[in-house]
């Protein structure tokens, strides 16, 4: 990963773009990006209970049976680009900038072509030693006729979804909730309820700390405006000690060919 330009207020509030150079993208998206679309581990899962059923002694399989294992042996990844933005962000933000997200939302999907309800991330941020509540939303765009690109400055752009999360205590209740119900599927000794534990009492202390954070995933070339005037408003808005973070990432591998790297198909 490369940085591109940043500025930096505090570790708090900054902005920054970065670039990730073509052989470490399309390690990313057939490593680490696939197995947050795949869940990996959850799928492992489901596939090993249900061969053990196939193989239980006496069991009759049915053809919805081994339907299913079939689906889940079949690794291909079929989802929309902005699904595999997503993916991508939580990984860099996870090597890059001290993020964790410890429960892959993709076990809470009812409908696989949904929208995710609440924010696209949701998760803890470790800033200055101490772990916050991570708020943040996540676009994908490859427009170049306006910088920024109208997936920032829309009215369900990146701008006024980080405001919402910033106005509405209630729409932050919910991801707190939903944060607490997800750490009871964990043991007592596991990270995720130590992060929740500080994020918390960061929270709901006098000064309530938490953290908003934007992602802009990009195909083209980079340019500094993709994200600096949004962050001049949103910091305006978004006030101390409350934390704000625009990132602009720049991929060299087109959209609309990050599903075929995903799943073998292209060189």
């Amino acid at each position: 990963m490369n940085v591109l330009f940043e500025h930096i207020e505090t570790l708090k509030r900054s902005y920054q773009g970065v670039s990730i150079d073509e052989q470490e993208c399309r390690r990313h998206l057939q490593d680490a990006v696939m197995d947050n679309l795949q869940d990996r581990e959850e799928s492992q899962d489901s596939l090993d209970r249900l061969r053990t059923l196939r193989d239980e002694t006496g069991f009759e399989v049915s053809d919805g049976l081994l339907a299913d294992i079939q689906a889940l042996e079949n690794k291909e990844i079929a989802v929309q680009q902005f699904r595999v933005g997503e993916a991508y962000a939580e990984v860099i933000l996870e090597q890059e900038f001290s993020c964790r997200f410890h429960w892959n939302e993709n076990r809470d999907a009812r409908n696989p072509k949904g929208n995710k309800t609440g924010a696209d991330l949701v998760g803890f941020i470790e800033v200055e030693d101490q772990v916050l509540f991570l708020f943040g939303e996540v676009k994908t765009s490859s427009e170049t006729a306006n910088r920024p690109p109208q997936v920032m400055t829309g009215s369900k752009g990146v701008e006024s979804q980080l405001r919402g999360l910033y106005n509405d205590r209630s729409k932050r209740l919910v991801l707190i909730s939903y944060l607490k119900n997800k750490m009871r599927h964990f043991p007592e000794e596991h990270q995720f309820r130590s992060d929740f534990e500080e994020s918390q009492r960061a929270y709901y202390s006098s000064i309530e700390y938490y953290h908003l954070i934007g992602v802009l995933v990009r195909d083209v070339d980079s340019d500094e405006r993709d994200i600096s005037p949004s962050y001049g408003r949103l910091k305006d808005h978004v006030l101390e000690p409350k934390g704000i973070k625009l990132l602009a990432m720049y991929l060299p591998i087109r959209k609309e060919d990050w599903i075929e790297i995903i799943n073998g198909k292209a060189e």
